[in-house]
């Protein structure tokens, strides 16, 4: 939930354009993309301390030659701010014209890295924000160019048949040990960090963040699990929000266990390219069916498999501008089975996307979202979701939803719960912020029920919806009737009117 991973990283801005990229050239990587605590979380003391002023340095890129970069320190801990420190990487792009304030984002997750986007995003928003605002992305805590950060600490993959019928509930046990030992291996490595990455921190995070770069409120774009940091960030710190876009949004009522209603987002919006755009739709179904009867011999004992097509196809489906390109790709498939000179030239393009994850499991996925729901599923219970999903999304229902309910296998971590907006203490917290929500009504990754309930959360939101499979809407389509909307909000804090935006299809 932009590099593609699910609900995810969706290093959502750059997503689109990262996508496109993968399928023009298989050999780039796929980059694309639940409650506990009743009341907020106590601010600590150390919130109310001044923070020092950001120092930015010259970091240019052939892309963005006035990109800058700093690092905030934060507390492991924000009750001990005078213990052990995280070291955040930041950039900047200056805004174009004299700047009224920052625009902070988050691409989503957990995982996902905002400092090294920062200009995809800018390349993104229309000329009316450059013009406003300095865009600044962070990477989060114990992520990425932040010090320290997660080690050995990977994403993960089922053990799954490379062809023929599945049996999910037996695909779930013999995955469990695997994962579990995978996961051991992460909290032994980070015994001294992992413990401290959870969203409330993070959205802590960000308060520092904005006072470092000196504005008195934040103006913020959450996306997919950046939402989860937005709605926190609003329950802990109320009066200091400017302007908040809530895109693509995790359920702030939910629980770890409600991850698995996600898990047929992607048929969802399968079922949406049906009838959008039936051809495209046609031609993953009978690439699909290929490879289930047949994986391809890619040479040097590796093959191509479903599975792997599925986790490309789990980044370019909620991206709807890759549409156009996906028969492209297909094609090549389909070429990497003959016995020619451009047979060979697509094996070995495709021997590149062999053996990928699509990042739900393992990783700072997994521990993230550990730390930030404290209850866990038995096996029965993640038995029963996973029939039910794979019944439901009969192409990705058993296999995203076998990678949620794994995910805290073998993580011992210590819960840090994220408040949750079940609590009237909360909703009465929140109740007069204008935050704007935005929502595809068939998002590949978060469900517009999910979002239904954001809207709720907050009694003076707007939603803004979109008739599509798009995950996070905001410049990631073409439509106007989202775009225009957003945009006047961000800059002028014109409430949107809300509604439901037509398809726009791209291109």
């Amino acid at each position: 939930m932009a590099r593609r991973r699910r609900r995810g990283s969706a290093l959502a801005a750059a997503g689109a354009l990262a996508v496109a990229a993968t399928l023009g050239n298989p050999t780039t990587s796929n980059a694309a993309a639940l409650p506990g605590a009743t009341a907020p979380p106590p601010a600590p003391p150390s919130i109310s301390r001044p923070t020092p002023p950001m120092t930015w340095r010259p970091c240019p890129t052939p892309e963005a030659p006035t990109l800058q970069c700093g690092t905030l320190a934060v507390p492991y801990d924000y009750a001990k701010p005078s213990g052990a420190k995280f070291t955040l990487a930041v950039s900047k792009l200056p805004a174009t014209g004299t700047p009224t304030g920052t625009l902070f984002f988050n691409p989503g997750g957990p995982g996902g890295e905002g400092a090294r986007v920062v200009p995809f995003v800018a390349a993104v928003v229309p000329p009316s924000v450059r013009e406003r605002f300095d865009i600044v992305g962070w990477d989060p805590r114990g992520l990425g160019g932040s010090k320290p950060a997660l080690q050995d600490c990977n994403y993960l993959r089922l053990t799954l048949p490379t062809s023929g019928p599945v049996d999910w509930v037996a695909a779930r046990s013999r995955s469990e040990a695997a994962v579990a030992a995978a996961n051991r291996t992460c909290m032994t490595r980070n015994a001294g960090i992992i413990n401290y990455l959870g969203t409330n921190n993070v959205a802590r995070d960000l308060d520092k963040l904005r006072e470092a770069v000196g504005d008195d409120k934040v103006t913020y774009w959450g996306m997919s699990y950046g939402t989860r940091i937005g709605y926190v960030y609003a329950i802990l710190f109320p009066g200091r929000i400017r302007a908040m876009v809530l895109d693509g949004n995790i359920d702030p009522k939910g629980t770890y266990a409600g991850l698995a209603q996600g898990g047929v987002a992607l048929d969802s919006a399968l079922t949406f390219m049906r009838q959008a755009s039936p051809a495209v739709h046609k031609s993953i179904m009978d690439t699909l069916q290929g490879l289930d009867a047949a994986p391809i011999d890619l040479g040097g004992g590796v093959r191509y498999t479903r599975w792997d097509y599925l986790t490309t196809m789990s980044g370019v489906i909620p991206s709807e501008e890759s549409w156009p390109q996906i028969k492209g790709f297909n094609d090549t498939v389909a070429t990497a089975r003959l016995d020619t000179p451009e047979g060979a030239q697509a094996r070995t393009r495709l021997k590149a996307q062999t053996g990928r994850t699509d990042q739900n499991l393992g990783g700072a996925f997994s521990v993230v979202n550990c730390l930030d729901y404290a209850d866990r599923m038995t096996p029965a219970a993640q038995e029963d979701a996973i029939k039910r999903n794979a019944l439901v999304g009969p192409v990705f229902g058993g296999l995203i939803t076998s990678e949620y309910v794994l995910g805290c296998s073998g993580l011992t971590v210590r819960p840090d719960p994220v408040p949750t907006t079940n609590s009237q203490a909360n909703l009465a917290r929140i109740a007069g912020l204008p935050v704007v929500v935005a929502n595809a009504s068939n998002d590949g990754s978060t469900p517009m029920p999910w979002a239904m309930r954001m809207k709720a959360s907050f009694a003076s939101s707007t939603l803004v919806s979109y008739v599509g499979a798009q995950h996070v809407i905001w410049m990631l389509t073409p439509s106007t009737c989202v775009n225009d909307q957003i945009t006047n909000y961000v800059v002028s804090l014109t409430r949107p009117p809300g509604g439901v935006c037509a398809f726009a299809p791209a291109g």
